[in-house]
């Protein structure tokens, strides 16, 4: 289901896609640079991904994008290199250990190892919390409920902050 919004306020929803077995929404990002978000897929027992342009709610066309090493999350997608292409972001929690797969579409043309992050907690989403035009990332602590931020300079760790204590019984869930 895609909700419309309007602020905080739905305004209107609509049925997306059916998923094929075994996979799921991990992301979303303009992959074909039409000005309307993609879904990013993912298949746990493959490590597959793929792209699934949309128009609205509508499914267009797929492609297959890279598939992601044993061990590691498809976690976030942003621009980290500022090249006008969507990036994959990636964390590995045993070694607490991210990683940036710069692409091209569906192509990747290259990587950035990015910062170890803090034992206790995951590393959950990307966005660019302090409005520089520069992804950023959230961290979360699922014992305390505690996020953090990492600003980034692409792949490189800037500063810190802490974010909002996630209400007891709660959990957060970043798309």
């Amino acid at each position: 289901m895609i909700d419309y919004l309007r602020g905080v306020f739905r305004v209107a929803s609509a049925a997306g896609p059916t998923l094929p077995s075994g996979w799921t929404v991990v992301a979303t990002g303009d992959f074909n640079n039409d000005g309307k978000p993609d879904l990013v897929l993912y298949n746990a027992s493959t490590r597959q991904t793929q792209i699934w342009y949309l128009n609205n709610n509508i499914y267009v066309s797929a492609a297959a994008g890279p598939t992601l090493p044993s061990g590691w999350q498809l976690v976030g997608v942003a621009d980290f290199n500022r090249d006008g292409h969507p990036d994959y972001l990636l964390f590995n929690p045993t070694t607490r250990q991210s990683q940036i797969w710069y692409l091209s579409g569906v192509t990747r043309v290259s990587s950035a190892a990015g910062p170890t992050i803090t034992t206790g907690y995951e590393l959950v989403g990307t966005s660019d919390f302090n409005c520089d035009s520069k992804p950023d990332y959230l961290l979360y602590n699922p014992s305390t409920g505690q996020t953090l931020i990492r600003y980034l300079n692409n792949n490189a760790y800037v500063a810190a902050a802490s974010g909002p204590t996630v209400p007891g019984g709660w959990s957060l869930v970043v798309p």
